[in-house]
């Protein structure tokens, strides 16, 4: 995995299911005892692609075909979620496309795109802290770690108040299998970000490795028919926001993706880069927020997803057997290191012993 990497949704058709009740029974553990009892509800698998329409398909052909063309290297399919939605019903192909995928293309094939899929939760409200994995809401807990298909590399997540953003950034972001990797923002929705961003709940995401992804589309997309001025307010909005999330990084951690919903939306590498100077970033964060910071991203996803607490691999201990010259020569080392070591703690009587080495 190398080279430049973007990001952009699919489509999502998920049939409308409402959460269940809250319950506000005191009996929790009896409560809990009787639905193990009943066995677990059967989940409905829900196929991503099969429900695509045929101009959907073509649609997200063309955005992949055309990430090679703009010199993108790796795609990363967005699937968006409800914090209700159980993830284990969730079906998609890996790779979507495998004629062009480096993992099963034939050799000699021009234009491969690696495509990795990523589950972003958005609209992460402070109800859905309280209540993850209790009331109805799946979200990140170690209950419903588990749930996420096993061909998910990447899982992010919208804070929408200091609330959220601060348990992210304090609970979920330490190494776990079900820890997000990255924080989403679209800063052209709104003139501010929904949260302000902590000097001190930044760097705890930084030391833990969770990098932000700053959505493009609300500079690339056209305005709706009969929408005027439209575009000029989200293009304001996005450069301000940008703009705090660097200066609160120091533009470090950041990633951009397109988000591109048609394939118009989506801009060549040497464009973003040059896009990124409004923001605050130098060309250099410019291109490790296209290449080596997702890149980072992906293998901590990976790591988290497939060892135990992002364990890549397991310490190795390499003995040697030492030759007789060797082996006679660290034993004088360490004879002198022990005598230096009992002169400086023993006093006159060390101080003897080491002259009496040394003579």
């Amino acid at each position: 995995m190398h080279g430049y990497i973007d990001s952009f949704p699919v489509p999502m058709h998920l049939p409308t299911s409402s959460a269940p009740a809250p319950s506000k029974s005191k009996g929790k553990g009896k409560e809990k005892h009787q639905q193990q009892g009943q066995g677990q509800p059967k989940v409905e698998v829900y196929d991503i692609v099969a429900n695509w329409t045929a101009q959907e398909k073509d649609d997200v052909e063309r955005k992949v075909a055309m990430a090679s063309r703009l010199g993108y290297s790796t795609v990363i399919l967005t699937v968006s979620i409800l914090a209700t939605t159980n993830p284990a019903s969730l079906v998609f192909p890996t790779p979507l496309l495998p004629a062009i995928d480096p993992r099963t293309a034939p050799k000699g094939t021009s234009g491969l795109v690696l495509q990795l899929w990523k589950i972003h939760v958005q609209e992460y409200t402070d109800e859905h802290i309280k209540s993850a994995s209790v009331k109805g809401y799946y979200g990140f807990s170690n209950s419903t770690a588990s749930l996420f298909p096993a061909s998910t590399t990447l899982l992010s997540v919208t804070p929408t108040s200091l609330t959220s953003f601060s348990h992210v950034a304090l609970s979920l972001s330490p190494p776990s299998p079900f820890a997000p990797t990255l924080i989403t923002l679209d800063p052209s929705l709104s003139p501010r970000l929904p949260f302000p961003l902590k000097r001190g709940l930044v760097n705890t995401l930084q030391r833990a490795g969770v990098v932000f992804e700053i959505i493009l589309r609300g500079m690339t997309k056209q305005d709706e028919p009969g929408a005027a001025g439209g575009a000029a307010s989200r293009r304001r909005n996005w450069i301000a926001g940008a703009r705090e999330v660097v200066r609160a990084t120091g533009g470090k951690g950041v990633v951009i993706s397109s988000g591109a919903v048609k394939a118009g939306e989506m801009r060549g590498t040497e464009d973003l880069i040059n896009l990124c100077s409004l923001i605050g970033l130098t060309p250099s964060q410019a291109k490790d927020a296209l290449t080596l910071t997702p890149q980072r991203a992906i293998l901590r996803g990976l790591a988290m997803r497939q060892t135990y607490r992002g364990v890549i691999s397991n310490p190795t201990l390499i003995t040697t057997t030492p030759t007789a010259s060797s082996s006679t020569t660290a034993g004088a080392k360490r004879t002198a290191a022990e005598l230096e070591f009992e002169g400086s703690n023993g006093g006159a009587e060390g101080g003897k012993r080491r002259k009496s080495a040394a003579a």
